[in-house]
């Protein structure tokens, strides 16, 4: 049955040039179908003229619904037909839930995925809040509303708050409330930055759960919110970043707890997200961090979690669902598997090999993501980390092109200057200019290890004996360990496949590709990764060789 709702959604695109209008459209079928089914069947036994029938099915749909939100049917569209297939259709909360969930989610061609979250999503969202009967539940950027459906299946005694931009997407909402039995609503179109409508003289009302996926695409107006209170212990606000605009704003309005869907890296960047992340560490109002699978989301390439607040945490529960035993594949995305299960790991606050709970005295505020934390967790299977074995680790620097600039001589080392395999002992990049101070301070030694600062593969030098002065650039890392011989040991441990899968990592989870020293520092080193050091070393100083031997015969037969 679900096959053919969605031909007749399909049918029906092809009447009505916004795909908004026949989400609303069908909706109102909908709304007809369950909220007065013997009249859509007497309707469908008629033998009425095509105009008759349009006309009846008209006063009975506006005789269920407000007529700002009707949207009328396209008379030149099969009528008949289209009620047939609504009247067959067994509709309750779950069918409708995974039909908006298809035309939204899967159909992508329809664009609709901005406005909504996926079903199963939506569900974890609700178990995580927890709502009891004469909760009010205000969402600040509530879309078409898909998640009032989960919403209703908890319990249809609870008051739904909530504001939204666009006046389509808003009456969408509303259908769908009425459709989830959620009788008692206050859905505004407003612009919650500049007249938040929930708002008295005596301040911001306050609301027992808060729900949150912000919208991504929107342009945030933010140039006239300085002054404002909501936002004025955050300084300066980035228009690149509204979750963290909608999630001020929502603080505002919470009672006792909030589920907010953002980005993995508003969780670890600096600056404002930091000052962001210190505040709500500080007022203890974290409760759990839900890292959720990769590519859940279409048409975002973004990494997401779910913050969950609420009063007087002592400690944080960090979950790591970004694991293929949380997620299925399902077309060109995955989907979210196993929500009960999440749900309960977090009411019982449990501690699993996805799970952990971190007193706020070992968070760490550059890095909140649930991976930094319960990785650390998991059955040890290594004795050393970088810190703990003194290796000193430092960014390179850009040291010339200042009014400091004096007459010396040495390199800049980069990239290019990486040799595959074995030593890295020549450079090609030689200056004759630069602050010495700088130069001296951040001079590279002999057996350094280079690391890029970008990219989501790492590419790894070791220095050999440098004869000459030479400073890594802005794009390199460097690592120093404590002599040669640890310093081999590290290289190739880096060059095996564990070692470069586990420095990978590192590069694949850190924010905008550059990667985190701290995150570096806390990278698991195995007892014996030095193990026959030597002799693979001098496997790969000869394969090096000979790889050099080639590319220089290659350049003089392209020369000849």
């Amino acid at each position: 049955m679900m096959k053919k709702l969605l031909d007749c959604f399909e049918y029906l695109k092809r009447y009505h040039i916004d795909v908004l209008d026949t989400i609303s459209i069908i909706l109102e079928l909908f709304i007809l179908k369950t909220q007065n089914p013997t009249a859509l069947a007497h309707l469908i036994e008629k033998d009425t003229k095509k105009n008759l029938l349009y006309n009846e099915l008209q006063t009975l749909i506006q005789n269920l619904i407000k007529p700002s939100f009707y949207v009328k049917i396209n008379p030149n569209a099969n009528i008949s037909k289209i009620l047939k297939i609504i009247h067959q259709a067994p509709l309750d909360n779950h069918i409708i839930e995974q039909f908006l969930h298809t035309i939204t989610q899967k159909k992508t061609a329809n664009k609709l995925y901005y406005y909504s979250t996926p079903s199963e999503v939506n569900q974890l969202l609700i178990s995580l809040l927890d709502i009891a009967p004469g909760d009010e539940i205000y969402n600040p950027c509530y879309g078409i509303g898909s998640v009032f459906l989960s919403i209703g299946n908890t319990t249809k005694a609870i008051k739904l708050y909530g504001e939204e931009l666009d006046e389509k997407l808003s009456n969408i909402a509303h259908l769908i409330a009425q459709l989830a039995q959620i009788k008692d609503t206050k859905l505004y179109v407003n612009d919650i930055l500049k007249q938040p409508i929930f708002k008295t003289k005596n301040g911001f009302e306050k609301f027992d759960k808060v729900l949150c996926n912000p919208p991504l695409y929107a342009h945030m107006g933010i140039e006239y919110l300085k002054e404002d209170e909501r936002f004025g212990k955050m300084g300066i606000l980035v228009k690149n970043y509204p979750e963290l605009v909608f999630l001020t704003h929502a603080l505002a309005h919470l009672k006792k707890r909030g589920v907010f869907i953002i980005r993995n890296q508003t969780l670890q960047k600096s600056s404002l997200e930091e000052k962001l992340r210190e505040r709500l560490c500080k007022e203890k109002m974290i409760e759990a961090i839900i890292e959720l699978p990769k590519n859940i989301f279409p048409h975002q390439n973004h990494e997401f979690s779910i913050l969950v607040i609420s009063p007087n945490n002592e400690d944080i529960l960090h979950i790591n669902a970004n694991n293929e035993y949380f997620y299925q594949k399902d077309g060109k995305y995955n989907r979210l598997v196993h929500t009960e299960e999440l749900a309960n790991i977090f009411k019982k606050k449990l501690q699993t090999p996805y799970s952990t709970l971190t007193p706020l005295s070992n968070i760490q505020i550059h890095d909140l993501r649930a991976q930094s934390y319960v990785n650390r967790n998991l059955p040890p299977r290594h004795t050393f980390t970088l810190k703990s074995l003194d290796v000193e680790i430092f960014r390179g620097q850009r040291v010339y092109g200042s009014p400091k600039d004096e007459p010396i001589e040495y390199y800049d080392v980069g990239i290019a200057d990486f040799k595959p395999y074995g030593m890295t002992q020549t450079f090609e990049n030689k200056k004759n200019r630069g602050d010495k101070a700088k130069i001296k301070k951040y001079a590279l030694h002999s057996y350094d290890i280079l690391l890029s600062l970008r990219g989501v593969s790492p590419k790894i030098a070791l220095l050999g004996e440098l004869k000459s002065c030479c400073v890594a650039n802005a794009g390199i890392i460097t690592l120093r360990a404590k002599n040669k011989s640890m310093a081999i040991g590290l290289y190739c441990y880096f060059f095996r496949t564990d070692g470069e899968n586990a420095l990978k990592k590192i590069y694949e989870q850190s924010g905008e590709n550059t990667v985190n020293i701290e995150n570096l520092y806390q990278l698991n080193i195995p007892k014996d990764y030095d193990k026959h050091a030597k002799k693979i070393f001098s496997v790969l100083e000869k394969l090096g060789n000979d790889l050099q031997a080639i590319e220089d015969k290659i350049k003089v037969l392209k020369e000849s």
